[in-house]
């Protein structure tokens, strides 16, 4: 996610530069930008799962008894799966048939299946965390 970001940040500056300083500029920038942030957003969501750094609202389950949250907790997680289940079958489904279709991306010289393959592979890495989650949580 770093070694993304860091490519984020670095062609973003080369593009300003590149336009505000010499004007002109790279026509694939900010497509490439575009794929970029959307694998650093897919991976780290199973990032933030496995090191609990999304936002908890517990305003409710702080007030409920402990078995109650618990059980709350249960749902959520499995509600979270479920959702991630039908992403991971959506996206798989996106991904073939943009390979049937076989496009490239707009300005970059690479099939678009590949560029999107990471909605499926983001999602089933959320799906092995939340499932890690809910074992945890079942203890």
């Amino acid at each position: 996610m770093i070694v993304v970001l860091a490519a984020m940040t670095l062609l973003t500056f080369v593009q300003v530069v590149l336009r505000y300083v010499f004007g002109t500029g790279l026509v694939w920038s900010l497509e490439a930008t575009t794929y970029l942030a959307a694998w650093l957003v897919l991976v780290g969501m199973s990032y933030g799962v496995r090191t609990q750094a999304h936002i908890a609202v517990d305003l409710v389950t702080r007030r409920l008894p402990l078995r109650a949250a618990h059980g709350v907790t249960l749902v959520a997680l499995g509600c979270s799966l479920g959702y991630c289940v039908l992403m991971i079958y959506g996206s798989t489904v996106f991904v073939e048939r943009l390979i049937a279709l076989g496009n490239d991306a707009r300005d970059i010289p690479l099939p678009r299946w590949l560029l999107t393959a990471v909605m499926p592979f983001g999602f089933g890495l959320l799906a092995v965390r939340l499932l890690q989650a809910y074992r945890a949580a079942w203890r």
